[in-house]
């Protein structure tokens, strides 16, 4: 039996709104898209991995902007 496989993609999202609706809003996100992991790595920036569909949706949220990331993670676990 073969098994499915789901490509992972690591997207930056940064939240273009108030800084201080930041959290609300991540909240929003971890709520909608429970498969994602998100990664703080500033108040209103985030590493966020997840399969490259629900990455897609995460890059077409409102108040958000994205780019895929490249690079280390180090940073605050947020989900």
């Amino acid at each position: 039996m073969k098994e499915s496989q789901s490509t992972m993609t690591t997207l930056t999202l940064t939240f273009n709104g108030a800084p201080r609706q930041a959290r609300q809003a991540l909240g929003e996100l971890l709520l909608r898209f429970k498969s994602a992991y998100f990664v703080e790595r500033s108040s209103t920036e985030f590493l966020v991995t997840a399969d490259e569909a629900t990455a897609s949706e995460l890059a077409r949220q409102a108040q958000w902007s994205s780019a895929l990331a490249t690079g280390t993670v180090s940073g605050q676990r947020a989900h």
